[in-house]
Formats: structure tokens, C-alpha cells, sequence
């Protein structure tokens, strides 16, 4: 489930595919497993899991200063800058990424030692993270070239920028805009995502993997 009570739950004919909204501006930041920054929860799987039992984990940070980022064992994690001047970072003394691009997603494993040095203003993010025993999966960046029916994967979306609508077989559109999430659960005919012109929205895709 999401991870906020402040989210919307949906019920009706759009319950088969979206379970909740939400926005990201009615979300408490809470530290870093490190303290070293600040995050948001957007969701996570299963509800309620800790660092140590979730599945997959969306949230949102703040990056104020330079500093060195939370490990995770066992998780592939995927970044994407959202807003401000990124920040590079850095295994060791060695540069593995330039995060300067918003809408961009690059992927690392969890496990990796990584320090950022900002350039210069205040970054917001968003951060994909998946148990690789358990899942696998991607962070796609949808525009307006792209708008399609979603895939029975698509477990979450969240509206980077601009304005988005969300349209089901039985006639029901929801508008999105900037800051606002969706989770979403295959029910057989997915919805299709309609991005206006200059429309991010990341898509994120699940697959959980069959035991044994």
C-alpha cells in the first residue's frame, strides 16, 4: 500500500486497477536510514515492511549537502533527479555517475559505498528500491511520445511534471499533476495513461519472481 494515511483510496469502477492516490506535498520527510538526508515514502511492498523485509520501496529525497548515501544489501536501487543541480557520485575516489539530467534514471546496486557532492543547489529525487531475490523490475520516464495503455507490471506511477490523465475501458479519467501518485494492481484491463505535452511521469514496473 501506499505509505501514508493521507491518501486517497479508490473504490468503484476504477477499483479493479488503481488501489490509492496521493501527493507527495501531504507527506511527512523523515531521516534517512543513515540520517544523512531527508526522504518521503510513497509506497512500499508488502505495507508496512521495514528496511530489512520490503519488496520494493518508492520514495522521494532531499539531498541538502554533500554526503554519503544509506547501503542496502540485496537491492537493486534506481535514481532519478527531479529537480536542483544534482550532485555527482562517487565509489571510493572513483566517479560513477553525473546525476544531472532530470528524468534520467540510473540504476546501482544497493550495496555500493556512495558519496554525492552536490552542484550546488538543493536536489530532490526519486528513488526506486527492489529486493533482487524477490523481484525484478525497471523505472521508465513517459512523455507525451510514449502515453499508452499500461502494462499488468506497472505498480506505481508518479507525475514528475506537468499534467497526466488516467483513462479505463469504462469511461472514468483522472487528471494528475505534478507531485501526485498512483498505485496500481493488475485487474485484467489496465488503464491508459494519457501524458499532456511537456509530461514526465516515471513508471515504475514489478515482477515478482516464482519461488524455487
Amino acid at each position: 500500500m501506499v505509505a501514508n494515511s493521507t491518501v486517497e483510496a479508490q473504490s468503484g469502477s476504477s477499483g479493479g486497477a488503481i488501489v490509492a492516490i496521493g501527493n507527495l506535498g501531504r507527506i511527512a520527510a523523515v531521516p534517512w536510514k543513515n540520517e544523512g538526508g531527508q526522504t518521503r515514502e510513497l509506497c512500499v511492498e508488502p505495507p508496512d515492511a521495514d528496511f530489512a523485509s520490503f519488496v520494493w520501496r518508492a520514495s522521494v529525497a532531499d539531498v541538502g549537502r554533500d554526503g554519503v548515501f544509506s547501503t542496502f544489501d540485496g537491492i537493486a536501487r534506481t535514481i532519478v533527479l527531479l529537480e536542483g543541480g544534482g550532485f555527482t557520485m562517487y565509489s571510493g575516489e572513483e566517479q560513477i555517475h553525473d546525476l544531472r539530467e532530470c528524468f534520467a534514471p540510473y540504476s546501482f546496486p544497493g550495496e555500493a559505498q556512495v558519496s554525492v557532492q552536490l552542484h550546488g543547489a538543493p536536489t530532490l529525487d526519486f528513488n526506486l528500491m527492489i529486493r533482487r531475490e524477490l523481484a525484478d523490475g525497471e523505472l521508465v520516464a513517459m512523455t507525451e511520445q510514449n502515453s499508452r495503455r499500461l502494462t499488468a507490471d506497472t505498480v506505481l506511477l508518479y507525475v514528475a511534471q506537468g499534467v497526466a490523465c488516467l483513462s479505463d475501458a469504462a469511461g472514468l479519467q483522472r487528471q494528475l499533476r505534478t507531485g501526485e501518485f498512483v498505485q496500481l494492481r493488475d485487474a485484467g484491463l489496465m488503464p491508459d495513461l494519457l501524458c499532456a505535452a511537456g509530461a514526465v511521469v516515471l513508471a515504475v514496473h514489478i515482477r515478482r519472481k516464482k519461488p524455487g
